[in-house]
């Protein structure tokens, strides 16, 4: 698992450390949390306790 992050403004995701692209570009709003989650490939973005998942790949 990647480290999880806290997002300091609304913020347009469409890769995370260089490695790990989105399916889709996604919002993650102002002190939103995201990490990726290897196991499943996805994008998980923490918002008042409920966790959205976004598909992604990592790239090398």
């Amino acid at each position: 698992m990647y480290e999880r992050r806290i997002a300091d403004r609304l913020t347009l995701v469409t890769t995370v450390d260089r490695w790990f692209h989105l399916d889709e570009p996604t919002f993650v709003d102002a002190g939103q949390t995201y990490w990726v989650d290897r196991a499943t490939s996805e994008l998980c973005v923490d918002g008042d306790g409920r966790v959205s998942r976004h598909a992604g790949a990592v790239c090398r």
